[in-house]
């Protein structure tokens, strides 16, 4: 990836023959990132079903409810049930994760609306957000973490330590604040302070942003399952 916010800020400015556009880099991480479920365990945007019933702080209840109903419904077992929905919901995340574009697009016109943007410009900088998302997530991540764990385990070192989810998300959401900093004031050539303000914020939102998408990927997977 390029420094944050450069293509945006070049995308605005019409220099855009020597760049992937901004969708085209989308779909190019997009691949990327479900390649690498083959050799990663990254699941934060296909999130199986066990995840979504035992790994689930927003809305378990809700989740074992609907699996309960559903297995009632089609009188089969969970084990058929988990592995027809886990088939399911990663071929329709594959979807379902274009929304993220949009949704971000509306919180960035909101977040600089006295900048004069268009929303396709926001989107531009939600389509770039997303796609350094994609790679982090699905490549940075998981390698990083590999190797955390082998230099642990060199070092006689307990792996929890690198692994621990509350480390994990604080490592990511530290990352995702610093970049979006850079790409804030970049894109929209705002002041530092704002920029800041409003990179922790949705830096500490993220994962509540991801579970609302979790939430929408089990309601359809499980409709159509």
């Amino acid at each position: 990836m390029s420094r944050p916010g450069y293509l945006s800020s070049e995308h605005f400015h019409g220099r855009r023959i020597r760049y992937v556009k901004p969708i085209q880099l989308f779909i190019l991480m997009n691949v990327v990132y479900y390649f690498s479920l083959t050799q990663f365990d990254a699941t934060t945007f296909t999130t199986p079903l066990a995840t979504q019933l035992h790994m689930n702080n927003y809305y378990p209840g809700f989740a074992r409810l609907r699996v309960d109903q559903k297995l009632q419904k089609e009188k089969i077992t969970y084990q058929e049930l988990e592995t027809k929905y886990n088939q399911r919901t990663s071929v329709l995340s594959r979807t379902l994760i274009f929304l993220l574009i949009p949704i971000f697009a509306l919180l960035f016109y909101g977040l600089f609306f006295k900048k004069r943007k268009c929303l396709v410009q926001h989107a531009v900088v939600a389509t770039h957000f997303w796609a350094f998302n994609l790679i982090m997530l699905g490549v940075i991540l998981p390698l990083v973490s590999v190797l955390l764990i082998r230099l642990c385990k060199g070092l006689n070192v307990s792996a929890a330590l690198v692994t621990h989810d509350g480390v994990v998300s604080a490592a990511l959401q530290v990352c995702l604040a610093t970049y979006l900093f850079l790409m804030l004031r970049r894109a929209y050539v705002a002041s530092g302070w704002y920029c800041a303000v409003a990179a922790l914020a949705i830096g500490w939102s993220f994962f509540h942003i991801v579970w609302l998408y979790r939430f929408f990927l089990f309601n359809l997977t499980l409709s159509v399952v």
